[in-house]
């Protein structure tokens, strides 16, 4: 059975956090801004949270499998409680900063700690499922937490927005305190395990996820004389919560390369309609695509590292492959600052063919699947 009362109480905990960490996103720059920062402050702010998290991953990875996974749930919840009561506290950017790394922390040991949970407790067989339905959980956070960021600051003040998040940080804690730990195994996952075949699974969500970093940080620019274009996010959200149980499902009958190679194609093609849209038509399109595309690709890549990870080194291996995530959102916001915005779509879906290809030939030589 994948949809124990464990499990459920672990998706609204994800729901939770996530939505307290999203809260943030729209108003993090004029927070920035009002402590006397400019554009360059807030990049480096934004930036240092992902790469202090990137960068911790591994160790708490291999301390997660060897301590288990509800001590570093609780620890991320913890310190994403904790930490918006220092971002209001915080009066120059230096501060901030200093905030932005503790911050960043909690993200890494929540994430680690969460994905290793949904691993443990997913039947192999419905594992593609469960890891749609944590993608979910996310997804959903995401669709509603930056309006409510927005509405929050718009009628009350920065100080109130940092205290919802740190409410909805409470809450995550008070389910997380519920969560029976999911794992009996405390060996020191070092040495003879097999992390190498995290490999694949991990480049393929950096190329991945250098596309969705140029998305975030460029497509205001790109589509910046199409009225209402924020409708391409929106579709793009849609499709996501639409696709992720479904094809999670689908990947656990037919197999993970069934699902991964076609999502890799679809949001190639997402992008080159993306690189050519002039209207609103093409923009919803190519934001539909990039869903279903991303969506059917992410979860059923970590269902499949997982297959082949034992179970006493998951964590740590989970580790690297969620820091490949985050990495290559921040590679994209930076590298393709330095491309002409019409040739940073068409790149971008380039950098998605290469991986298919990659991916194609990788698991060619490993399994029959594509023989």
């Amino acid at each position: 059975m994948l949809y124990t009362k464990n499990m459920l109480l672990l998706l609204t905990s994800i729901c939770l956090f996530f939505s307290s960490f999203y809260l943030l996103f729209p108003v993090l720059p004029l927070y920035v801004n009002s402590l006397g920062g400019d554009q360059a402050d807030v990049g480096f702010i934004v930036g240092v949270f992902t790469i202090s998290s990137v960068l911790i991953r591994p160790a708490l990875g291999t301390y997660t499998d060897k301590f288990g996974r509800k001590p570093f749930l609780l620890l991320g919840n913890i310190i994403f409680f904790v930490s918006p009561f220092f971002y209001f506290s915080a009066s120059t950017v230096c501060a901030l900063f200093l905030v932005r790394v503790f911050h960043g922390l909690g993200l890494a040991a929540f994430t680690v700690s969460s994905v290793a949970m949904t691993a443990d407790m997913s039947p192999p067989s419905r594992r593609g499922e469960a890891f749609g339905a944590f993608g979910l959980a996310a997804m959903v956070a995401l669709t509603g937490s930056p309006a409510v960021g927005t509405w929050i600051l718009d009628h009350y003040s920065f100080t109130a927005v940092f205290l919802t998040g740190a409410a909805l940080a409470g809450l995550s804690i008070l389910l997380s305190l519920l969560v029976k730990e999911s794992h009996h195994h405390h060996d020191n996952p070092e040495g003879n395990h097999p992390i190498k075949k995290v490999v694949i699974p991990s480049v393929i969500i950096l190329l991945c996820t250098v596309t969705y970093g140029s998305i975030v940080a460029f497509l205001p620019f790109f589509a910046y004389d199409i009225p209402s274009y924020g409708l391409f996010y929106t579709f793009y959200a849609f499709s996501s919560i639409a696709i992720r149980i479904p094809v999670g499902r689908i990947s656990d009958r037919v197999g993970r390369q069934k699902i991964i190679f076609p999502g890799l194609l679809i949001t190639a093609v997402s992008l080159l309609v993306l690189s050519s849209s002039n209207s609103l038509v093409l923009l919803i399109t190519s934001g539909t695509l990039y869903g279903l595309g991303f969506s059917s690709v992410y979860p059923t890549l970590t269902a499949l590292l997982v297959d082949r990870i034992p179970e006493e080194a998951r964590a740590r291996g989970l580790s690297y492959f969620t820091a490949s995530f985050d990495m290559g959102i921040a590679l994209g916001s930076v590298v393709f600052g330095f491309f002409p915005l019409l040739w940073i779509y068409p790149a971008g879906a380039f950098i998605i063919l290469s991986g298919a290809f990659f991916f194609y030939l990788a698991e060619r030589s490993s399994s029959s699947t594509f023989r």
